[in-house]
């Protein structure tokens, strides 16, 4: 049966999800404290080259999704529909191409997870993320920040059938990913060919790992080829060389063995396939190879324990959330990135297919066992030469053009094109139809009319390359309290923080914005300066909702309560439902010692709370401290406090830890 490509819907249980935030968020504006991560322990040259820590990097140009709940309603979701009466592909393009789901239609299996709902969590270096299908991790670490943003799609018609085409430019790295995704006629395997473009002149950095959601069970084993493991090692997050198996411990080949939760990176530089597979008792699962390109392989779990049993769950809906995740990229760790030459490409082509091994040596415990009968049915079902043929004709197609664009992204990579000169990648188009802002005019004419210094931005850009058209259109055409904004943002991006002071300063005495003053609170060098600006910038007619959450924290966090008082009972209700505002008067509730209201506002299925973030915890525990207090009238002793926990451990809505005690 040909292939075919079609736009289609799914009903299914959504969460609401709001635009991106209009409040720049800084690295150092994070809910979790940012901490230098440990040496490495026994890792090659290769394994650590061009390695990097959590935290560390701005996600500006980028703005955070945020905005969203708990609470599920059927809607309809936009899908692209790929299918040949083999193989049934759905992809979705307003959510960074994720492909949602994969069945075997002769088999009558769901290849990937496939989740139930769609309900972000705060997993994603821009906050919202959602578990399932395959994501396209690039082209900077902490998932893609196309997660939740629509992106461009197309179709490719060709000799052999059509090509589904998903792309972006990535305003950090600034350079072009792309993923074609080929159904060959009557086939069920699934071939993925991606293509990384650098078209600057200088080399960058960059990041990729193609995350597949498998669906979990009992027993199931994950099989790539493996000398030994990399691993991380909690608190500290470090990453340290093990035998893989492990003697001293467990097989770790079987993620249900995994309390908490974990990554193991596979390792066998020697490798003659590249491939890894996560097989359920019977040595039926899921498999992917790939050319050489793509050398890292990788599964993680969330653990068998509470915590991590509870997010997946979060993540989807009780007991219809398990899933592993098994990964590959180009780095042989995710601690890494890799180089992109100038004016070069980087491509690969992966394979996706049902697999099955003969059960008993899918799990002998002998692991090079295990691993050779797993390779001979690799070989089997996607062979080499095949692979390397089809990879050579994606390539050639992978510059071609779309015959029909079936979504529009963002408009930035058309931006970038108009202010270098230069197109980023061939084949690829990022021609946008909306009106123009602020950015059009300074790529297209090199200033900023009336019309766009009449309203505070929105999007922003921090890049060598935007900085530079700022200066000259200042220098050119004169300042603006707009240029001074915008360069004084791109300046504490850099921690420049007396350069931003004095920019944010220019700005507000030309006109004080709401996000100026803003701004100029997050550099005041005292708590006074920065909470008179704070509330100035709330009064204004045009803060967003978001800026009232943001205000709240710094209030908490300075112990300004009689401020934070008069603030709360000054907002409207709309606000004092948002989430950081609830968990805020949580926090006040707490350091008074006002249980009753603590423990109301307790009682609520919240929904950003950061991964690895312990604050739910920790108001948790001071609630039951309190309740002894009153009990013993005394202050309870820590013996006394530890049975307390014991007798009343943190409930399973507020249970998000990733480690077991």
């Amino acid at each position: 049966m040909p292939t075919t490509i079609t736009p289609t819907t799914r009903r299914m249980p959504m969460s609401r999800l709001g635009p991106p935030s209009s409040l720049p968020r800084f690295r150092w504006q994070q809910p979790i404290a940012d901490t230098d991560t440990p040496p490495n322990r026994g890792l090659s040259p290769e394994e650590g080259r061009h390695g990097f820590q959590w935290g560390k990097d701005s996600i500006l140009p980028y703005r955070v999704f945020d905005d969203y709940d708990r609470h599920l309603v059927d809607a309809d979701m936009e899908l692209i529909a790929m299918g040949n009466g083999r193989l049934e592909v759905t992809v979705a393009p307003q959510l960074g191409g994720r492909l949602m789901s994969l069945r075997d239609l002769k088999r009558g299996r769901d290849l990937v997870f496939t989740n139930p709902v769609f309900q972000p969590a705060n997993l994603a270096a821009l906050n919202a993320w959602f578990s399932g299908g395959i994501e396209w991790n690039g082209l900077i670490p902490g998932h893609t920040p196309f997660t939740t943003a629509r992106i461009f799609a197309g179709i490719v018609d060709t000799e052999r059938g059509p090509i589904l085409r998903l792309y972006e430019f990535d305003r950090i790295v600034e350079a072009t990913w792309q993923v074609d995704l080929f159904l060959p006629a009557d086939d069920d395997r699934l071939y993925v060919h991606g293509r990384i473009a650098n078209a600057a002149d200088t080399m960058k950095l960059a990041y990729w790992w193609t995350n597949v959601a498998a669906p979990m069970r009992q027993g199931m084993r994950v099989i790539s080829p493996a000398d030994y493991s990399i691993e991380h090692v909690l608190p500290g997050n470090e990453l340290a060389r093990f035998p893989f198996p492990d003697p001293a411990r467990f097989d770790g080949s079987y993620p249900d063995r995994w309390q908490d939760a974990t990554s193991v990176f596979f390792r066998a530089p020697t490798a003659r396939r590249r491939y890894i597979a996560a097989l359920d008792e019977a040595g039926f699962g899921l498999a992917e190879a790939s050319t050489g390109a793509l050398v890292g392989r990788k599964f993680f779990y969330f653990g068998m324990a509470p915590g991590g049993q509870q997010w997946m769950d979060y993540l989807a809906r009780p007991g219809e959330g398990d899933y592993i995740e098994i990964q590959s990229g180009v780095a042989p760790t995710q601690n890494q990135r890799f180089e992109l030459p100038p004016r070069t490409q980087l491509e690969w082509t992966e394979v996706y297919g049902a697999l099955e091994v003969d059960p008993r040596k899918a799990h002998e415990p002998n692991y090079s066992i295990a691993v050779a009968a797993t390779t001979a049915a690799i070989d089997s079902r996607f062979p080499e030469a095949a692979l390397a043929e089809t990879d050579r004709f994606l390539a050639t197609a992978a510059r071609r053009p779309v015959t029909r664009r079936l979504s529009a992204g963002s408009p930035w990579g058309a931006r970038h094109e108009r202010l270098t000169l230069r197109p980023l990648a061939e084949g690829l188009d990022f021609s946008v139809e909306r009106p123009a802002d602020a950015w059009d005019e300074l790529s297209d004419t090199g200033r900023f009319s009336a019309t766009a210094r009449a309203t505070v931005p929105t999007d922003f850009a921090v890049s060598d390359l935007w900085v530079e058209a700022l200066e000259q259109s200042r220098e050119a055409h004169g300042d603006t309290w707009l240029h001074a904004l915008l360069l004084g943002i791109a300046a504490l991006d850099r921690d420049d923080r007396p350069r931003a002071a004095l920019l944010f300063e220019q700005s507000v005495a030309q006109k004080p914005t709401w996000l100026g003053l803003r701004q100029r609170a997050l550099v005041a060098t005292d708590g006074d300066t920065a909470a008179r600006d704070y509330l100035a910038a709330w009064v204004t007619r045009d803060a967003p909702p978001a800026l009232a959450a943001e205000i709240v924290d710094f209030l908490v966090r300075h112990d300004r309560f009689a401020e934070l008082e008069a603030f709360v009972s000054d907002l409207p209700d709309s606000a004092l439902t948002d989430e950081r505002v609830h968990l805020g008067r949580a926090r006040v509730a707490a350091r008074q010692g006002d249980l009753d209201l603590l423990e109301t506002l307790l009682d609520r299925r919240f929904a950003t709370i950061r991964e690895g973030e312990m604050l739910l915890d920790q108001l948790w525990n001071s609630l039951q401290h309190g309740r002894l207090r009153e009990a013993l009238g005394r202050e309870p002793t820590a013996d006394e406090v530890t049975a307390r926990l014991k007798q009343h451990p943190v409930p399973p809505h507020l249970n998000f830890r990733m480690k077991s005690e």
